[in-house]
């Protein structure tokens, strides 16, 4: 028998491996589908994130995206299909 966490543990995967799937065609997830917010959530920050991407903009500031995320993202972010970038 599952307990609970177990249970919202198994919701929450499926729900993400569920958002990576629509993803798949590549069309980005809108924040609100993720759970996006522009602060971190327990130390995860979307800059330690596999998804985020850095890069030097035109201008004098650096500009950074999610790969699965639709709209600009903050280093300092998280959503909820953060995932760990390898050491």
């Amino acid at each position: 028998m599952m307990n609970r966490r177990t249970l919202l543990t198994a919701a929450a995967l499926a729900s993400a491996a569920g958002l990576k799937a629509a993803h798949a065609d590549g069309a980005p997830i809108d924040k609100s589908a993720v759970g996006y917010q522009d602060v971190p959530s327990n130390g995860q920050v979307c800059a330690a994130c596999i998804y985020f991407e850095f890069y030097p903009a035109n201008g004098p500031t650096p500009a950074s995206r999610c790969k699965m995320v639709a709209g600009p993202i903050a280093p300092s972010g998280w959503c909820q299909i953060w995932q760990p970038k390898a050491k």
